[in-house]
């Protein structure tokens, strides 16, 4: 991996931000992801483990390991602080991400999962017999693959599901003042 790689990478994820945050959920495809996976795939744990298919919870990336400095970086583009945190996705289970206080993105750094994402209180709402679908009840659903990454707003869900394999994935969570 070159430092060029790397610069691209967190010029892709920065421009997706500049255009879509506040708006609504974004994937982006950087054109340099894939140079950059075995940095923060192979140190995103410290020890270049990935913790097989444990069902754990979300761990704060470790000081120095790529997906911290990836955090360091971005945060540093944007001008806010951004934190770092792994997990491995088991094979077979769903996981629902709520981070309902800060936009988030979401990057499989090995396979793939998919995801779906829709706004808080959608659920409830759909419960409730409400199937009003306008803009602000719209959810998105995809496949997400490994190099790819996923914005998705404050005050969403994003539900992780269909990891054929343990999927390790890393989270960045946004600390953007309104």
């Amino acid at each position: 991996m070159s430092a060029t790689d790397w610069e691209l990478l967190l010029r892709d994820m920065a421009l997706c931000l500049s255009a879509y945050q506040d708006r609504g959920p974004a994937v982006v495809w950087p054109e340099h992801a894939h140079a950059v996976l075995p940095v923060l795939h192979g140190t995103a744990y410290g020890d270049g483990a990935d913790r097989g298919g444990a069902d754990t919870d979300w761990q704060p990336a470790p000081h120095g390991t790529g997906a911290h400095r990836l955090a360091a970086g971005l945060g540093h583009l944007m001008g806010y602080p951004v934190d770092a945190f792994t997990r491995v996705q088991p094979a077979g289970k769903a996981l629902v991400v709520e981070c309902f206080g800060a936009d988030i993105l979401i990057l499989p750094l090995r396979g793939g999962v998919c995801c779906r994402v829709e706004p808080e209180g959608r659920r409830d709402a759909e419960h409730q017999g409400d199937h009003h679908r306008n803009a602000e009840h719209q959810h998105v659903e995809l496949r997400l693959r490994a190099g790819e990454i996923l914005y998705t707003p404050a005050n969403h869900t994003c539900a992780l599901s269909g990891a054929s394999t343990p999927c390790p994935l890393l989270l960045l969570v946004l600390h953007a003042t309104p």
